[in-house]
């Protein structure tokens, strides 16, 4: 019984001139695949990213937004855009075997909502013929002398009518800002094997790896919380020294505590930017003592 989404006619693997699949293909799809962090967080991410499946830009438009193409084998980073850089995972030859579908990926098969929703990402980042061009150009999709635009558009078709109940959580949602799944680990702290250590607490993906850009990171938004502060502190002041024959209780109250809790919040600030570096710097050492070589 065929379980592939399309049909042997349809299948691009025959006509690429070097598949180039690996032998333990089909025991490795999980590590291809599987966003477990995304998976843990799945019930939270709407408060991050827009819940829609088909939220993905399209190659062209992601160029269009000056973002860069950025070739990651990581499952977990694909289509995942920063700034100016958007990373995309290419698509595995394998899945575009109309064999390897039937003999691996039947149901009930795990691994089978990871490579619908997988592939069904490309039928959103592939939508022209200038993004099968870029695609191309990038090596997101296997290299070929004879597939053309209109062949992978008769392939793709059949997995942008696939709906969001056949696909693993991770593709219930589109394309993702790294910034924003950055504080989404923050705030959530997922718990998932293997992904230990501050630096999993901090960061979905860390993009920094000296201690001068960590601070970069924080540097935005601690100087905006200083300076608006500053600003109502220096309000208040004037409030105050406006009236000096004519006080104001109330407000001369609010003023005092004000002020306390900010210098107190300040230092305790201080402390833990401090307490941060000096943790981060720790495992840096520990990390070149484990690995001297």
């Amino acid at each position: 019984m065929a379980t592939a989404p399309f049909t042997a006619e349809e299948e691009l693997l025959a006509k690429l001139t070097d598949p180039s699949i690996p032998d333990d293909a089909a025991t490795s799809l999980p590590n291809e695949l599987s966003c477990p962090v995304l998976d843990a967080m799945y019930a939270h991410l709407h408060i991050v990213a827009r819940k829609s499946s088909s939220h993905i830009d399209a190659l062209h438009e992601h160029v269009r937004k000056g973002r860069k193409i950025r070739i990651t084998e990581n499952p977990a980073l694909h289509l995942v855009w920063f700034y100016d850089s958007v990373f995309v995972k290419p698509l595995p030859p394998q899945l575009l075997s109309y064999e390897f579908w039937n003999s691996n990926l039947a149901p009930p098969s795990p691994n089978r909502p990871l490579a619908l929703g997988f592939v069904r990402s490309y039928a959103y980042l592939i939508r022209h013929r200038s993004d099968f061009l870029i695609a191309q150009q990038e090596s997101l999709i296997p290299a070929s002398t004879t597939m053309k635009h209109g062949d992978f558009v008769q392939f793709i078709k059949k997995f942008k009518a696939i709906p969001d109940a056949s696909v693993s959580r991770r593709w219930q949602f589109g394309q993702f800002r790294l910034s924003r799944l950055n504080w989404a680990v923050r705030l959530l702290q997922p718990s998932v094997p293997g992904h230990r250590g501050l630096l999993h607490r901090l960061f979905y993906q860390e993009q920094y790896w000296q201690t001068g850009q960590f601070v970069h990171e924080f540097a935005a938004p601690l100087l905006f919380a200083f300076a608006t502060l500053t600003l109502i502190l220096a309000a208040m002041q004037v409030v105050l020294a406006a009236r000096p024959d004519d006080p104001w209780p109330a407000f001369a109250a609010v003023s005092t505590w004000f002020s306390a809790i900010t210098i107190i919040a300040l230092l305790v600030l201080i402390v833990l930017i401090v307490t941060i570096l000096l943790v981060i710097l720790m495992c840096q050492i520990g990390f070149a003592v484990r690995n001297p070589h």
